[in-house]
Formats: structure tokens, C-alpha cells, sequence
């Protein structure tokens, strides 16, 4: 699935319906407004949106120019974070991939470590799949640690998709520490000639300090193998879940040091914004974004074709 094809009813679709019938312009713009909202996007951000919209000096009710000076802004959001354009980097990690152009992140030389963290069914065990089938596709030989040994099934879930993958995991029993099976990980990933290692954690509600800390635990473990700590920690968010995202970012962020996001369950029902809430509050980048439930349905994050799939005719 193409990115631009992700949203079943796109932002501009209901827009479009703003601009069917005769209304003023602040009728036009209170709609505009209201649609915003819906999509996720917080009242802060849909307020500097459209103050922006109307400074713009190419702006008009016109409504195919309104749709150009609205993407044109919503795509300065993402400058907050240097992220170029999509276009010119369709496939890279830090923060999109590309395979033609190889990007330095990829290239150097040494293991990476990359932790998912995130609340409960936010999709991380799957995510972690998907992460380790994208690296092994490119020829890296991949390690899963499988730490979430708090949910029933956890670790073990993430074996079975190792053994579908033929992806080595490393796990253990449920309530078994989650730190050892770091360390355990860890240590064969240092002994044995892996190039990367994705450890999935147990999902917690970033309400739960002692839940939280835990993560500094897991953080600190990593340390002790790797001195700058993982390559990579990655906030993976439910796409579905709207404008509580921004909570669990920042929660996230002060206990595990975040580094980038992987949007979930993006395949239709999501609406978007609240993607727009945490690079705007937070500076973080999206990395990858889950289009489906197969190993295969990961991409790397193109604000192109984002902005395309919000602001798009297709269905």
C-alpha cells in the first residue's frame, strides 16, 4: 500500500463538502476549522495552521488554491525537524530510506541496537517483526529479544513470528525478568555475528511511574554493551488513537529518551493529525508507519506522500 492511498475518507474529501454550497468565508474557515479538529489535530496547532493559511499571500477562497496553500502549510510543520522532502529521499532511516541513495545511517560501519516501547496494544510485537523482516530483507542478519514477558504471550508471540520469519529470538518464560532477557540478547548479539538486534518491551500506560522506570532499567542494561545506548528507541503509536498520542510521547520521551516513531495501524481508520501534534510539540520524526497486518506491510515515512494520502481526491 502506497502511502498516499492510506486514509479510506481523506481530509480533503470532507473539505470538499465545505465548498459544495454558497457560505461566507468565515463560514468556509469555521468548517475548515471544525474538519481539522476532527482529523486529530489539536485546537493549538489548527489555530496556527490557518493563522498561517491567511498571511499566506498566494491564499484564496478559490478552492483548489486553499487546498495548495493548506498543504503548502501543514508541510512547514515538518520542517521543525530538518526532515527534507519525501521525494528526494523515498526509502531511509534517519528519518526516511533510501536504498538508491544510501544514507550515512545505513552505510556505517556497526550493530545496531533499535528498543520499541509504547502502551498496551499499541502494536509493537508485530511492529518488531516487521522492523527485523525490513533489515533482513536488505541482508542484515537480525536478532529479535522478545522482553515483553508480562503480557501472556508476549514473548512468545514474537518467537512464533521469528520462526516464520526465521528470525533467531531470544525470550523467556512469562514473568521472567525482562532485564535479563536484555542481557541475554545483548550478549549473544555481541558474541555471534549480528548486525542488528530489535528488542520488543512490554506495553505500559505512561500513567505508571514504576512501569515507566523500568525502561530506564532496560536503557541502562544496554549501556553496559553499548556505551552510547541504543541506536534508535522507538515510540510506537497507535494510529487510531488521536490526540491522547501526544500524552504518551512526552511521557515516553522523559523515561526512555525517544528518538523517532513508528505509526501503527495506519490502514484506514486513522485519521492523521495527531502525527501532526507530536512533531509539532515534540520535534520527534516519524520513521516507519505499519500499513496492514503482514510482515511485509512497513514503510518508511514519506511527509510527501503523508500530506498527499490527508489531502487527497483518491479513495
Amino acid at each position: 500500500m502506497k502511502l498516499n492511498k492510506l486514509f479510506k475518507t481523506s481530509l480533503k474529501q470532507k473539505l470538499n463538502q465545505v465548498f459544495t454550497s454558497r457560505k461566507t468565508q468565515e463560514e468556509i474557515f469555521e468548517e475548515v476549522e471544525e474538519q481539522l479538529i476532527l482529523s486529530d489535530i489539536s485546537m493549538e496547532l489548527v489555530d496556527r495552521i490557518l493563522g498561517n493559511v491567511r498571511k499566506n499571500p498566494d491564499f484564496s477562497y478559490v478552492k483548489e488554491e486553499f487546498f495548495t496553500v493548506l498543504k503548502e502549510e501543514i508541510k512547514k510543520i515538518f520542517s521543525v525537524i530538518g526532515v527534507s522532502r519525501a521525494a528526494e529521499a523515498s526509502d531511509s532511516i534517519l528519518p526516511v530510506y533510501n536504498l538508491k541513495r544510501k544514507e550515512k545511517a545505513e552505510d556505517e560501519p556497526g550493530k545496531k541496537v533499535i528498543m520499541l516501547v509504547g502502551i498496551n496494544g499499541s502494536g509493537k510485537t508485530t511492529s518488531a517483526a516487521k522492523l527485523a523482516y525490513r533489515y533482513k530483507a536488505m541482508g542484515k542478519k537480525v536478532l529479535m529479544s522478545a522482553a515483553d514477558t508480562f503480557r501472556a504471550a508476549g514473548s512468545s508471540q514474537l518467537s512464533l513470528w521469528g520462526e516464520r520469519l526465521d528470525i533467531p529470538t531470544i525470550g523467556a518464560d512469562r514473568g521472567a525478568d525482562p532485564g535479563s532477557v536484555v542481557f541475554n540478547s545483548l550478549t549473544s548479539f555481541q558474541n555471534k555475528d549480528f548486525d542488528v538486534l530489535i528488542i520488543d518491551t512490554a506495553g505500559r500506560v505512561q500513567t505508571r511511574d514504576n512501569l515507566m522506570k523500568e525502561l530506564e532499567k532496560l536503557t541502562k542494561i544496554i549501556k553496559k554493551f553499548i556505551p552510547a545506548g541504543p541506536t534508535d528507541t522507538l515510540l510506537v503509536v497507535d494510529g487510531t488513537q488521536g490526540q491522547n498520542t501526544l500524552d504518551q510521547a512526552k511521557r515516553f520521551k522523559e523515561f526512555s529518551g525517544i528518538t523517532g516513531m513508528l505509526l501503527s495501524k495506519v490502514d484506514g481508520t486513522a485519521k492523521g493529525g495527531s502525527v501532526l501534534n507530536i512533531i509539532h510539540e515534540m520535534r520527534i520524526p516519524v520513521k516507519y508507519i505499519g500499513t496492514g497486518e503482514t510482515h511485509t506491510d512497513l514503510a518508511p515515512f514519506s511527509i510527501e506522500e503523508f500530506i498527499d494520502s490527508l489531502l487527497s481526491d483518491e479513495t
